[in-house]
């Protein structure tokens, strides 16, 4: 892997690895006393829930899960273990290509505390915790790290972009759905880094797909086109069944800023639901700091808007599936959850900015430079 990817670091995936396994078996014995739908998802497959042949489980969904590990059970006999330590590496896989993603784009070196940030960012507990089981989380992971993967590089990685839109699409639709809107918006208003006959094919794939997957999603949520157009994408109704089922602070009844807020940030330690809760709070607290180096000030906001069409898209994918999972979630445990799926968006778009900075202070003191050694040759020929 060095040699066709020399800006990595084998190390470091190699601790990341081990590390990913730790938290694998930490989320295997935390399932031991907490429900899990994996158990339920190996169970249905195993029984033959939804019919005889591989094709009775295709679906998307719930059912795509089900698809997925059909094979891997009924064929292959795997175990309730066996599947739970490949849906953990389909987690690492995402960890791979996300990590790939970066290095690929961030140029220089950032600091928290005297920590290096790129590396912190890869180590955060609660992303590796919730994409190490059977289920929705480290499949979609790994769709979203293949995804953005290769819309860094679309001319050379057309097949990793498509896997992963189609992953992205079978397990949540409405979350492929905002993703090509706003890669769409990304590319129509983005100059930096994209050619016309770039922009042109991306967006008529997007149009394409777009096009096949928005009545699915739509009849996933219950929402009728007439009430699409004039209503919005609304989910509330959606978080209000999933808190039934669920434990946890009800956020159905916050505004959707509260929400969304308290989808991203909470728990925050007065309101962490048990000792998982309380763990989450410190990563919620890393997160609220590092956001606020990217929306605490006039220069970040500016980015959001001059940046390049990568950070625009990893921005507005980030914050259109925030808002439409928080609707989704209903309460501080799904929340927990599902946030791993996207915060390491935000988390490229402000090492992006501090990229951005750290670039721009490089070519000011370049022209410096430039200058004394302009003044020194004038003073020495007169």
């Amino acid at each position: 892997m060095k040699q066709r990817y020399p800006i990595i670091d084998e190390s470091l995936l190699k601790r990341l690895y081990f590390y990913h396994i730790l938290l694998s078996f930490a989320y295997f014995a935390y399932i031991l006393f907490n429900p899990s739908d994996s158990r339920n998802y190996y169970r249905k497959v195993s029984m033959g829930f939804r019919g005889d042949s591989w094709g009775d489980f295709y679906g998307t969904s719930t059912t795509f899960i089900e698809w997925v590990t059909y094979p891997f059970v009924n064929y292959l006999g795997f175990s309730y273990e066996g599947m739970m330590a490949l849906f953990s590496f389909f987690g690492f896989l995402g960890f791979v290509y996300f990590y790939i993603f970066f290095k690929e784009n961030i140029r220089f070196r950032h600091e928290f505390y005297g920590y290096d940030l790129l590396t912190l960012i890869f180590f955060l507990p609660n992303l590796h915790f919730w994409s190490t089981s059977l289920g929705k989380g480290s499949i979609i992971f790994m769709g979203l790290g293949l995804f953005f993967y290769g819309i860094s590089n679309v001319k050379n990685r057309i097949l990793a972009l498509a896997i992963g839109a189609l992953i992205i699409y079978h397990v949540r639709p409405h979350v492929m759905l905002v993703i090509l809107v706003s890669s769409a918006m990304g590319f129509i208003f983005s100059s930096k880094g994209v050619s016309v006959a770039m922009r042109v094919m991306f967006l008529a794939g997007a149009s394409i797909a777009f096009f096949f997957i928005y009545k699915d999603v739509l009849s996933m949520v219950g929402i009728d086109e007439e009430e699409f157009v004039t209503q919005g994408l609304d989910l509330t109704h959606r978080a209000k069944e999933l808190t039934k089922a669920s434990s946890g602070v009800d956020i159905t009844q916050y505004s959707l800023p509260m929400q969304v807020f308290t989808f991203l940030y909470r728990p925050l330690f007065f309101d962490a639901p048990g000792a998982l809760g309380i763990i989450v709070s410190f990563e919620n607290v890393f997160y609220l700091l590092i956001s606020l180096k990217l929306i605490g000030n006039l220069k970040g906001l500016k980015f959001l808007v001059t940046g390049n069409f990568l950070a625009k898209t990893a921005f507005l994918s980030f914050i259109t599936i925030s808002i439409a999972l928080a609707q989704i979630s209903g309460n501080l445990g799904l929340a927990m959850r599902q946030k791993s799926q996207v915060m390491i968006l935000v988390l490229f778009v402000v090492l992006a900015f501090l990229d951005e900075e750290k670039l721009k202070a490089w070519k000011h003191q370049q022209l410096l430079k430039l200058r004394r050694s302009q003044a020194n040759a004038t003073n020495a020929t007169t």
